[in-house]
C-alpha cells in the first residue's frame, strides 16, 4: 500500500520561469498558442545550426493546419507523421493538433506489412513521411486496404517512389499562416502512438489531452526544470518518451528544446556544450558508452551546463549512476513510465532523495499500487504488478476494446511490470511480467539475476530469458556481452555466482555474444533471444 510520501515540489506559480503564465488549459494546441503570445521571441527549438523561436513554430503549424482543413481533416481525425527527429515533426503534429484531430507518430523503422497494418488500423486522413522512408512507405501503402494522402517530408532522397501528392516544403510556402486553432476539451485525443509490438500485433495507444497536460503540470512542478533550460532530444520522437516527457512539458515551462536527428557518441558532448544544454534524455546504453569513453579532461567543463540525465526504457547499474556524478558531476535520475500512462509514471525526485537503483516514487498527482493478480493492493515491500490511476492513463487502445478492459479495470491501469514499493514510497522494479520464467513451479524474475551479473568485473551488458524445456517447462539463460578486451566462460559465470544467488536461479546456460539486441529506444528485445531457442 501506498506510503505517506509527499513528493518535494514547489507550486507552479512560484517557480521564476511560471510568474505571470497561464497554467490551466482544456487542449495542448491551446498551451502552445498561449505560450507563443506569452514570448513570441523565445527559441522553443534548437537544431543544428537553426534556431527557431515559438512565433516561428506556431506560424508553419498553423500553415500545415490550413492545408489539413483544406482537405477536410477536422476534430477525431488521424493524421500520420513518419519523420526522422527535425522540426517538421512539430510543425506537423502541432497542426494536426490545432484543429482537434489526433497526430499519429508512426515508427519510421517499420517496413512494408507493418506500415499497412498501422494504415488499416488508424486511417489516418493525411500521412506525412520523410524521403528516406518513402520506399518502405509506399510498399507499405501498396498491400493496404486503406489509402490516404501522402505528403512529402523532403530530403534530397532518392528513393524512385511518386505516391505523394506534394512536399511539405509546397505547403510551408504556399499556405497562410492565419491562427487555425479550435475550441477542444480535455478527453480529445491529441496524440496516437503504437506499442513497440515485442509481444504481438501492435496496439495503438490513444492520449487524450488531459492525460499530456497533466503531465506537464506535475513534471515541471518537480523542478526538473529551470529558468533558460535546454533540454536535450535524441531518442526517436516516435516514441512516448521525447513527445510526451520533454516536448510538451517544456513548451508548457515555456524553455528550449534541442533536438538531434539520431544518438552519436562523437555528437554527444559537443552539441551538449554548443547548445548550453542542461537537462538530457538517455537510456542505459547511451550513458554507459558516454562513461566509458569519455575523458573529462577533453571536455571544456567551464562551459559545460548540463546537470540532470534523466534515464528510462531499461534498469540502470548503480554504479554507473555513481560513476558519471563522480566523472562529469552530473546527476542521473532514473524513472519510469510506458506509453499507456502519457510516458511517465515516477522518477527519482529532483529536489529530494534519489535511490539509485529506484525509478523513485510516483510523480505528483499520479496514484500507484502494487497490486496481485485479483486487482488487491498489496503491503509495502510485497511483490506484484505496478499499476496506475489516474488523468495520465491512456484513453485506451484504438479499435481494441477487449484489450483496453483488460488492462484497465476500475479504473486502474495494469502495466505489466512487476514490483514492489519500500516504507519510503519508491519502487523497485523486478520485471516484466511476461519475462518471468516458470521453472518447475519455481517463478524467477530475470532483473534479480541481471543486476548480480552486471556486477562480475568482466561484465557490461546481460541479458536473461528462460528457454523451453520438457521437463522443467523453463530453464535460465543468460546472453553477456563482454567488456572490451576480457573473455568470460560460462563455468566462470556459474563459479561466480554461486554464492550470489540461489541455485535455481542461476542460469543454466550462459552465451557470450557481441551486442544485446535493441529496440530504437533502448529497450532489450528478449523476443529476439527466445527466437534463437
Amino acid at each position: 500500500m501506498a506510503s505517506n510520501f509527499v513528493y518535494p515540489t514547489k507550486p507552479l506559480d512560484q517557480w521564476d520561469f511560471m510568474q505571470g503564465r497561464k497554467l490551466n488549459f482544456d487542449s495542448l494546441a491551446e498551451m502552445f498558442y498561449t505560450r507563443v503570445q506569452e514570448n513570441p521571441n523565445k527559441i522553443y527549438v534548437k537544431y543544428y545550426d537553426q534556431n527557431i523561436s515559438y512565433a516561428q513554430t506556431n506560424a508553419q503549424a498553423n500553415r500545415v493546419a490550413n492545408y489539413l482543413k483544406e482537405k477536410g481533416v477536422g476534430k477525431g481525425d488521424i493524421v500520420s507523421i513518419m519523420v526522422r527527429n527535425a522540426p517538421e515533426i512539430y510543425y506537423t503534429t502541432f497542426g494536426t493538433q490545432k484543429l482537434g484531430a489526433c497526430a499519429g507518430a508512426v515508427n519510421y523503422s517499420l517496413k512494408g506489412p507493418e506500415i499497412a497494418y498501422v494504415l488499416d488500423d488508424s486511417k489516418p486522413k493525411v500521412c506525412f513521411v520523410h524521403s528516406e522512408f518513402m520506399k518502405d512507405f509506399a510498399a507499405g501503402v501498396a498491400l493496404a486496404g486503406h489509402k490516404t494522402i501522402v505528403i512529402e517530408v523532403a530530403t534530397g532522397e532518392d528513393h524512385g517512389q511518386n505516391i505523394a501528392e506534394q512536399t511539405l516544403a509546397d505547403i510551408l510556402a504556399k499556405y497562410p499562416d492565419d491562427e487555425a486553432l479550435v475550441a477542444q476539451g480535455p478527453e480529445d485525443p491529441a496524440l496516437l502512438l503504437y506499442s513497440s509490438g515485442t509481444t504481438g500485433s501492435p496496439k495503438g495507444i490513444l492520449l487524450p489531452n488531459r492525460a499530456e497536460l497533466a503531465v506537464c503540470k506535475s513534471w515541471i512542478s518537480t523542478g526538473i526544470c529551470a529558468q533558460d533550460d535546454v533540454c536535450m532530444i535524441i531518442m526517436p520522437m516516435y516514441h512516448t518518451n521525447p513527445l510526451c516527457v520533454w516536448t510538451y512539458p517544456w513548451a508548457y515551462a515555456g524553455q528550449t528544446v534541442c533536438i538531434r536527428k539520431q544518438y552519436s557518441p562523437s555528437d554527444f558532448w559537443p552539441a551538449i556544450i554548443e547548445n548550453g544544454v542542461t537537462t538530457a534524455m538517455v537510456v542505459p546504453a547511451m550513458i554507459s558508452y558516454v562513461h566509458d569513453s569519455t575523458n573529462p579532461e577533453d571536455i571544456d567543463m567551464s562551459r559545460l551546463k548540463l546537470r540532470t540525465c534523466v534515464c528510462g526504457a531499461a534498469p540502470l547499474p548503480v554504479e554507473l549512476i555513481k560513476g558519471v556524478k563522480a566523472k562529469f558531476g552530473v546527476d542521473i535520475l532514473e524513472g519510469y513510465g510506458l506509453t499507456e500512462v502519457t510516458g511517465l509514471s515516477t522518477c527519482n525526485p529532483p529536489l529530494g532523495k534519489t535511490k539509485p537503483g529506484s525509478i523513485g516514487p510516483a510523480i505528483p498527482n499520479q496514484p500507484i499500487e502494487i497490486m496481485d493478480d485479483d486487482n488487491n493492493i498489496l503491503p509495502q515491500g510485497e511483490r506484484g504488478e505496478i499499476c496506475t490511476f489516474g488523468d495520465m492513463n491512456m484513453l485506451g487502445y484504438l479499435n481494441k476494446p477487449e484489450e483496453s478492459a483488460k488492462t484497465i479495470k476500475n479504473g486502474w491501469l495494469h502495466t505489466g511490470d512487476v514490483g514492489y514499493m519500500d516504507e519510503d514510497g519508491y519502487i523497485y522494479i523486478v520485471d516484466r511480467k511476461k519475462d518471468m520464467i516458470n521453472r518447475g513451479g519455481e517463478n524467477i524474475y530475470p532483473r534479480e539475476i541481471e543486476i548480480v551479473i552486471e556486477q562480475h568485473p568482466k561484465v557490461l551488458e546481460v541479458a536473461v530469458i528462460g528457454v523451453p524445456d520438457q521437463a522443467l517447462g523453463e530453464r535460465v539463460k543468460a546472453y553477456i556481452v563482454p567488456r572490451e578486451g576480457q573473455t568470460l566462460t560460462e563455468d566462470e559465470m556459474k563459479d561466480y555466482l554461486k554464492e550470489r544467488i540461489a541455485k535455481y536461479k542461476i542460469p543454466e546456460f550462459v552465451e557470450v555474444i557481441a551486442q544485446i539486441p535493441r529496440n530504437a529506444t533502448g529497450k532489450v528485445q528478449k523476443g529476439v533471444l527466445r527466437e534463437n531457442n
